[in-house]
């Protein structure tokens, strides 16, 4: 048979440290946006969402028209006694 060794796990303040130090790490690595970058992509941003708000406001428009047309149309066929 073959033997299973068990590893024993590192303790918590061990595995704090650990994550702690490769947070560091990780965030040494990060690349900053120059301050006309971070201009640019926020306007993207905003008109980006300028132009879904303004699509999704005609969309309800739309509908909510359309529901109101039908329903007065319903309302001529047949009239409410």
């Amino acid at each position: 048979m073959a033997e299973t060794t068990k590893t024993k796990k590192p303790s918590i303040f061990s595995r704090i440290k650990k994550f702690v130090k490769d947070y560091k790490s990780e965030f040494k690595k990060l690349v900053w946006p120059t301050p006309k970058q971070l201009l640019k992509n926020s306007a993207v941003v905003l008109v980006s969402v300028i132009v879904v708000g303004a699509c999704l406001a005609l969309v309800d428009f739309g509908l909510n028209r359309g529901i109101f047309l039908f329903k007065d149309w319903i309302d001529l066929i047949r009239p409410v006694s």
